[in-house]
């Protein structure tokens, strides 16, 4: 079975940035419209009705353990204005609509988020725990590169690089299991965790390879940074501990008549043109 996993978060959080507003007489819907479209394209570039979304929790218990994870998002909300809270709003609104609602009265049956854990915890624990499974993970996030494996592709709808554990060795020369070890000692400068200073993932590669000349300063430091690298580990490798085993539920109960009255609900009109009725078909079958 073919399953199509969807990085949430960051599809939402695309579509709002590239779309103007849009709204009907009782709210925003931008990011709901946006969100739609890029499912059914999705759908179609990686035919599939087995769709699994996952979503990031609003607490992070990340954060918990090492206070200066992400920090430097914090500190830019601490500095935003009214109008940008207002905005930001207006955006997680809709992210918490299609979640809690629109997906699930569609017929979705997959729709997960975790308290305290990240979409990215979620979607390796869905890879990990259905073995029956061949999966497309659709996400622009590096740190994904270790759930890479023979049943499971990874798709950067930025760059349009369609990922594979061939791909992943001839860029890397090695195999992605090995890229949470990697990052552990190298840092993740996205979510402001500090690994072994002047160490990239390349020269962290090479280190667990037995590639790294044990006269090296770099090889010295690496081997001296042991309690950093096992803070780091904690962090960065996926799925988190006590992530919970997200197994599969089967029974999609989509239909165009549930599509329909989806569009008829937020005025999307141009949704219900016959070309996007039958994208929608080709959706549910």
């Amino acid at each position: 079975m073919k399953v199509l996993v969807l990085d949430c978060n960051y599809i939402c959080h695309a579509v709002f940035h590239s779309m103007p507003p849009l709204f009907t007489s009782q709210q925003y819907t931008q990011v709901i419209f946006g969100f739609i479209k890029k499912l059914i394209a999705y759908s179609q570039q990686f035919p599939s009705n087995d769709i699994v979304f996952a979503w990031d929790s609003k607490y992070s218990i990340r954060k918990e353990i090492y206070p200066e994870y992400k920090k430097q998002r914090a500190d830019k909300l601490k500095d935003a204005t009214e109008a940008e809270l207002k905005v930001k709003k207006i955006a997680y609104d809709q992210f918490d609509d299609l979640r809690e609602s629109i997906l699930p009265d569609l017929g979705f049956v997959n729709v997960f988020m975790q308290d305290g854990y990240e979409a990215d915890d979620i979607m390796a624990s869905v890879t990990k725990c259905n073995p029956d499974c061949e999966f497309i993970v659709i996400s622009t996030d590096q740190d994904m590169f270790q759930i890479i494996s023979d049943s499971c592709r990874l798709y950067n709808p930025t760059t349009k690089v369609l990922r594979t554990v061939e791909s992943f060795q001839a860029d890397w020369g090695c195999h992605p299991c090995l890229w949470g070890e990697a990052k552990s000692i190298s840092g993740c400068s996205t979510d402001n965790v500090k690994g072994v200073s002047g160490v990239a993932e390349g020269t962290a590669i090479k280190y667990l390879l037995g590639q790294l000349s044990i006269k090296s300063k770099k090889f010295n430091d690496i081997a001296a940074s042991k309690s950093i690298i096992t803070e780091n580990r904690e962090l960065i490798k996926l799925p988190m501990y006590l992530t919970n085993h997200f197994v599969l539920n089967g029974g999609n109960t989509l239909s165009r008549q549930k599509f329909v009255k989806f569009c008829e609900k937020y005025d999307f009109k141009s949704l219900l043109s016959k070309t996007n009725l039958d994208k929608w078909d080709r959706v549910i079958i």
